[in-house]
């Protein structure tokens, strides 16, 4: 390893990976040096002034750059504070259908910005004395809930509603309090129809999706239902639409080695048990969840069955 390689390496561990352009001035690193870095892949730009390492970079998924934009953003900028998906992003909640090209921060402004890749806004007073307090450097959960659901749509803003109140990150009535945001203004219909939908018994956003696939249809849906047979209890299900048909989420978990053929097992034990108890189980991945008309399509088949 360079002398120039251990520099830029002990620069980056400060910031899991992340290098800012003042950072590294101040550690006598030019910016050709840094070009440098970046032609040798030893570094990442990232968007102008910010870089990470090229094997951070290489290694992480979609989101995860995303994330790691955002931490760049923020590190480069003090008292900036990530809004909307962004602050979703950083408390680890999930991204759904948001341009993940784009990074909302809310900051010490007059007025908003729009800048490649970059939306500016004007904080609230209460947004800056978070910062001031050494507050986490974002919106509340609820704010960004909301915030997403305005600017990104319905379904984006359900899918993060659901996670935040299935982990007790917000509840509704901060959400609701949220909408009050000046932010929210131009969306707020499309918010306020997101937080009257959201469901804290989803466990992912898979079951999120579904949900709003078959309610959009006119389907009569109750979420995490238990289900007996003669036997007792044979399991929660993730949705029992009508009376006879259960509708369960697979996220397509590989069922590899002992564990996982155990739990294929005890899969089928469980759906056999079902079947034999009257009901009709439609399992729906992530693949089918892109044609939601061939989801109820069968919905519907097994529902006419089920009668």
């Amino acid at each position: 390893m360079t002398s120039l390689d251990r520099r830029l390496d002990r620069l980056a561990r400060e910031h899991d990976g992340l290098i800012t352009r003042t950072h590294a001035a101040a550690r006598q690193l030019s910016p050709n040096v840094l070009r440098a870095a970046v032609r040798d892949g030893l570094l990442h730009r990232i968007r102008p002034g910010l870089f990470v390492t090229g094997e951070r970079w290489r290694a992480a998924r979609a989101h995860e750059r995303y994330t790691l934009t955002v931490r760049g953003i923020l590190l480069s900028h003090p008292d900036w504070i990530g809004s909307h998906h962004a602050a979703l992003a950083l408390a680890g909640l999930p991204l759904f259908d948001v341009d993940l090209g784009v990074v909302d921060v809310v900051a010490p402004v007059k007025a908003s910005k729009v800048r490649p890749g970059l939306h500016i806004h004007v904080a609230t007073p209460g947004q800056l004395v978070r910062v001031a307090e050494g507050s986490p450097r974002t919106v509340t959960v609820a704010e960004a809930c909301v915030l997403t659901a305005a600017a990104s749509g319905f379904d984006a803003g359900v899918v993060a509603m659901d996670a935040a109140l299935a982990r007790s990150l917000s509840t509704k009535a901060g959400l609701r309090t949220a909408l009050e945001l000046p932010g929210a203004r131009f969306g707020v219909a499309s918010a306020r129809a997101a937080i009257e939908a959201a469901d804290p018994k989803a466990e992912s956003p898979g079951e999120t999706r579904t949900r709003l696939i078959l309610i959009e249809a006119g389907l009569q849906v109750r979420s995490q239902v238990s289900i007996e047979d003669s036997d007792g209890l044979v399991g929660r299900v993730d949705f029992l639409v009508g009376d006879r048909v259960i509708v369960e989420f697979d996220g397509l978990v590989k069922y590899e080695g002992a564990d996982g053929k155990l739990a294929l097992a005890r899969e089928k034990s469980r759906e056999d048990r079902l079947r034999a108890a009257g009901f009709r189980v439609v399992r729906v991945t992530w693949a089918e969840l892109a044609h939601p008309d061939r989801v109820v399509r069968r919905v519907r088949r097994e529902l006419a069955s089920a009668a």
